[in-house]
């Protein structure tokens, strides 16, 4: 018996280090199929809108953003427009289009907080939505355009509390003309708690056409879920 049980314990060994190789290749492949995926095959959008007194709270004020300077006043900012499958999402797509031009950059600053932004958006998401970049930034803008903020969401002075239900039914009742459901919508907040959290951001789901969308797995997995969202006053 003892003559056996090396050789089936170095077996047993070999057979591990099998698995953990064939887990790390499947990793690898999942990683290979989304990233350098073909751009323009995806099956809609999620626009993310970043609350910005949220982010300045956060990292912001920490690193000195100029977004967070006092008196800039800025509640919702574009954080970015992605290309989304309904499970999983592409990322770094192989384009032709390799840099964003400045005279694009600062056509968009407008909705998006500062210039690394639009380029990290651009290189991961971007390359995906078979636009040129001048193309895809323009479309970021119209979306965002298309949403109508409600009165208690434009430049609160004092935080407000809400439910993650509450925020989209109000997103909701705000869009309903046209053609936006609860389902188009979600909340995302800092902490996976129960309790408080704050409004990180709301996603917007639209089709690659640009029409109100359902939203997906993607979102309903990462949808808060704190009994009360507390939005921070903007400043």
């Amino acid at each position: 018996m003892k003559f056996w049980r090396k050789p089936m314990a170095g077996m047993a060994y070999v057979l591990a280090l099998l698995a953990l190789a064939w887990t790390a290749a499947g990793m690898a492949l999942a990683e290979t199929r989304n990233a350098g995926a073909r751009a323009g095959l995806f099956d809609y959008y999620v626009l993310a809108l970043s609350w910005s007194p949220t982010y300045c709270l956060e990292k912001g004020f920490r690193r000195r953003d100029p977004q967070c300077a006092p008196g800039r006043m800025k509640g919702f900012v574009v954080h970015g427009l992605w290309p989304q499958f309904r499970k999983g999402w592409p990322g770094k797509c192989r384009t032709r289009y390799r840099f964003v031009p400045d005279s694009v950059i600062r056509e968009v600053l407008d909705v998006m907080p500062s210039k690394g932004l639009v380029i990290h958006e651009w290189r991961k998401h971007g390359t995906c939505s078979g636009l040129s970049p001048k193309a895809y930034f323009a479309f970021t803008e119209k979306l965002f355009r298309m949403i109508a903020i409600p009165p208690a969401y434009v430049r609160p002075a004092r935080a407000l509390k809400r439910s993650p239900e509450q925020i989209r039914k109000e997103f909701a009742e705000a869009n309903r003309a046209k053609g936006f459901t609860k389902d188009s919508f979600a909340v995302i907040c800092s902490g996976r708690g129960r309790g408080e959290a704050l409004l990180r951001e709301l996603r917007v789901c639209f089709t690659p056409l640009g029409r109100p969308s359902r939203c997906g797995q993607n979102e309903r997995r990462a949808q808060c879920r704190a009994r009360v969202v507390v939005i921070p006053p903007v400043r």
